[in-house]
C-alpha cells in the first residue's frame, strides 16, 4: 500500500475526455489510446509492473487494482468492463483472467494488460515518485533522536520512509531492518524504500565474507511489489554516486555500519600523502598492487605472510569525505560499529575548535589523550549501552564545506546540529550489521562506538 500522500500516476492526473454516459465501445479508442501513452510516458513503472504480476503477489495486486479502478472517474460502463474482465480480483493466475475481454478492453493480451493497468492506476508508483523530498525537518529529527532510544524508529515517523546503507556488506543489516520494519509500515500503508551500495564485487573471489550473501540477497529482492523498494548495487564506489540514477537525492536514514579502516581512518587534509603511508607501512606491512587469476588486487606483506585485498583496500577517502556523503543524502546519519581507528579521526572534524586536528598527528593509544584532553577522559569513561550528546563537551562545528562531486550534492555548506555518541558495538532493538555482531567474540577489541548525527544543509 502506498501513503496517502504520495504523488500517485492515477487517472485523476490524466485529463479525461470521456463522457459519462458514452457506450463502452465509443470509450475504448480513447482508453487504449491513454494505456498506450502511459507505458511511452513511464517507462520505469512499465519495467517495474512486472514484478507485481508474479503468482506470489498477484492476489495482491488484483485487489489493489480493483480498489483503484472502482475509486476512478471512468464511466461506470469502463469501470465495469474493466473488473469483469479482472474478474473481480478473484484471479490466482494471469490464465485465470478474462483473456479475451481484456484484449478488447486494452488491445493487449493478458499480462500486457495487466501491467499497462497497474500503471495507469497508480499500483506501479516508482522510487522518484514514493519519495518527492525531505519530509521532516533538521529541528524535527533532532527532536525524535532526544526523545527516543532506537533511532531507526524515525522510519516509522516518516511521510516516506527510505534507508540508504553505505557499505552494505552481506546485507545482514539490510534484512533486519527489513525483518522488524516492513509489517508497521504496511499497516500505516507506507513501502519502505532500502537502498544498498557496496564497493565490494559480487563476483569478486577476494570479496570473502564482505560480498552480499545470495541467499539474502534473493529475500530481500522476494518481497511482495509495493512494500519494499529493495536495491542493491555492488562493485561500487561509494564516494562517487553519480552514475546511481536511482538513488533518491535525500533518505530519512543514511547508515555506514563499520565504516571501512584504513579509508577513512586517516583524513588527507589533515595527514601529508607520505605520513599515512608510512604509518600504513609501519601497522600493517609493506604493500603493492598485484595480479591474481587475472584480477587485479593489493598485496600486504604482514608478519611474514602474503595477504590478498581488493584493489581498492588502501583508497584513503577520510572522514570528512564520508560526512559530507551522509549529510547530503540523509535527514538522520547512523555510524555503528565505529572502530577507535576511525572513531578519533571522524570524532576529530566535529568540535569547531582546529586544535583537536593538529596536522600530521597520527591518532594512536599515545597521542588521542594528549589532544583530546577532557573529552577523551569523559569519552573513555562512558559505559557500554550508555550514550552523551557530544555538544556537552564541546562546541560543535558550523561550517562544514560541501563537496558537490562526492555524494551528488551541489557545493554549499553544512553542520550537525546535533551529535550523540554512543559506547557498545549492538544495542537491543536496533537492527546490526554482521561485524557489529561478531564484537562479542572479539575478546582483544575495545568496544566500539555508534555516532548519530543530524545534519543540517546550508545554501550554496
Amino acid at each position: 500500500m502506498l501513503p496517502a500522500d504520495a504523488p500517485q500516476a492515477t487517472t485523476e492526473n490524466i485529463p479525461c475526455r470521456m463522457a459519462p454516459d458514452q457506450p463502452l465501445d465509443a470509450l475504448l479508442a480513447d482508453f487504449k489510446a491513454r494505456l498506450a501513452r502511459c507505458r511511452a510516458d513511464q517507462p520505469e513503472a512499465w519495467e517495474a509492473s512486472s514484478r507485481f504480476i508474479g503468482r506470489a503477489c498477484l492476489r495482491t495486486t488484483m485487489s489493489r487494482l480493483i480498489s483503484a479502478i472502482q475509486a476512478s472517474s471512468f464511466p461506470p460502463s469502463l469501470r465495469n468492463a474493466l473488473i469483469a474482465g479482472l474478474r473481480g480480483g478473484s484471479a490466482e493466475r494471469i490464465q485465470d483472467l478474462a483473456a479475451d475481454e481484456l484484449k478488447h478492453l486494452t488491445g493487449l493480451p493478458a499480462t500486457k494488460a495487466v501491467r499497462a493497468l497497474c500503471v495507469l492506476f497508480g499500483i506501479v508508483v516508482t522510487t522518484s515518485a514514493i519519495v518527492p523530498g525531505p519530509s521532516m525537518t533538521a529541528q524535527e529529527v533532532e527532536a525524535f533522536i532526544r526523545a527516543n532510544r532506537n533511532p531507526y524508529d524515525l522510519l516509522l515517523q516518516a511521510k516516506a520512509p527510505s534507508l540508504l546503507d553505505l557499505g552494505a556488506g552481506d546485507l545482514t543489516f539490510a534484512e533486519e531492518v527489513a525483518t522488524r520494519y516492513l509489517p508497521p509500515l504496511q499497516s500505516q500503508g507506507k513501502p519502505l524504500v532500502l537502498h544498498c551500495v557496496d564497493r565490494v564485487d559480487p563476483t569478486s573471489k577476494l570479496a570473502g565474507p564482505l560480498q552480499a550473501d545470495p541467499e539474502r540477497l534473493a529475500r530481500l529482492r522476494g518481497h511482495t511489489p509495493g512494500t519494499l523498494d529493495f536495491r542493491y548495487w555492488g562493485n561500487q564506489d561509494c564516494f562517487d554516486l553519480s552514475q546511481l540514477r536511482k538513488l533518491l537525492p535525500r533518505y530519512t536514514v543514511v547508515t555506514c555500519n563499520a565504516p571501512p579502516t584504513p579509508t577513512v581512518a586517516f583524513e588527507p587534509t589533515r595527514l601529508a600523502p607520505a605520513v599515512i603511508t608510512h604509518r600504513l607501512r609501519a601497522t600493517k606491512g609493506d604493500f603493492r598492487r598485484v595480479r591474481v587469476d587475472g584480477e587485479e588486487a593489493l598485496e600486504v606483506l604482514h608478519q611474514g605472510r602474503s595477504l590478498l585485498f581488493p584493489p581498492w583496500k588502501f583508497d584513503i577517502k577520510g572522514p570528512l569525505a564520508l560526512l559530507d556523503l551522509m549529510a547530503g543524502k540523509g535527514q538522520l546519519c547512523v555510524l555503528g560499529a565505529v572502530d577507535h581507528e576511525v572513531f578519533w579521526e571522524i570524532l576529530a572534524q566535529l568540535p569547531a575548535d582546529a586544535r583537536y586536528r593538529p596536522a600530521d598527528v597520527i591518532f594512536t593509544q599515545a597521542t588521542v589523550p594528549d589532544v583530546f584532553g577532557s573529552i577523551y577522559e569523559r569519552l573513555s569513561a562512558l559505559p557500554v549501552g550508555q550514550s552523551l550528546d557530544f555538544s556537552h563537551l564541546t562546541d560543535l562545528r558550523q561550517d562544514f564545506p560541501r563537496r558537490g562531486s562526492q555524494g551528488g550534492g551541489s557545493p554549499g555548506s553544512y553542520r550537525f546540529r546535533h551529535v550523540e555518541i554512543r559506547r557498545g558495538a549492538t544495542f537491543e532493538g536496533l537492527p546490526a550489521g554482521r561485524t557489529a555482531r561478531l564484537f562479542k567474540d572479539m575478546k582483544d577489541e575495545a568496544p566500539p562506538w555508534m555516532l548519530l548525527l543530524v545534519p543540517e544543509l546550508g545554501s550554496a
